[in-house]
């Protein structure tokens, strides 16, 4: 049997936090290792637990989901860091982009099903998709389009063959669809998507996407 993938649920709603960890708990591949009730509860037990995958409110009393995301991630090395779900009460929230922009891998509403829930988490686990990837370019591309300017010079640092990889990324491709559309294989895909985050500074390909809107380098 496969090692379960473990869940931090940080929520400051307890009857909300208690039912995704019931929903995570009744699979048989994953579980919830706790619940927090705030960005400061969220970084110690993530620090002590070390989960798989953190589910974050996104507004908190105290420290608020997208600075507890970007403090999360920029600690240890890209191995130990979890993978943070944004969790939100709107589908078109400019907060949400600032999440990605923390290093957030996906967004859920709070109104998502169970079905959504379970194949977010399984899909930001594996990190070779951005689940819900229709609305979250339209997210994204909404906010960053007042603010782009072309800045070609900003993946300068990428070889030929990983620009070509980044720009499918930014176009939402899953590594499989990137391998098709490349010519290589899935495992090259992810090494050069691997490259790419490292050169980058960026912590997720959901931020791959944001730094190419943000930098009107997405070709359609």
């Amino acid at each position: 049997m496969c090692e379960r993938i473990s869940v931090l649920v940080v929520d400051d709603q307890p009857l909300f936090a208690s039912g995704i960890s019931m929903i995570i708990d009744a699979q048989d591949d994953m579980e919830c290792v706790d619940t927090a009730s705030d960005g400061r509860d969220a970084l110690s037990k993530a620090a002590n637990l070390a989960p798989d995958i953190v589910m974050m409110d996104l507004r908190m009393p105290g420290l608020n989901g997208i600075d507890a995301t970007r403090e999360m991630l920029g600690r240890g090395t890209a191995d130990d860091r979890p993978r943070v779900i944004a969790l939100t009460t709107l589908r078109r929230d400019e907060v949400v982009v600032r999440a990605f922009e923390a290093g957030a891998s996906a967004f859920l509403t709070k109104d998502a099903t169970t079905e959504q829930v379970l194949a977010s988490i399984r899909t930001v686990h594996a990190g070779d998709a951005i689940p819900d990837i229709a609305a979250t370019l339209t997210l994204i591309a909404g906010v960053a389009a007042a603010t782009s300017t072309p800045r070609q010079r900003a993946i300068e640092a990428l070889s030929p063959r990983e620009r070509e990889v980044f720009l499918l990324v930014a176009r939402g491709l899953s590594n499989t669809e990137i391998a098709t559309a490349a010519y290589v294989s899935d495992a090259t895909v992810k090494t050069h998507v691997g490259a790419i985050l490292r050169k980058l500074n960026l912590r997720s390909r959901l931020q791959v996407v944001v730094f190419a809107h943000a930098n009107d380098l997405v070709v359609l």
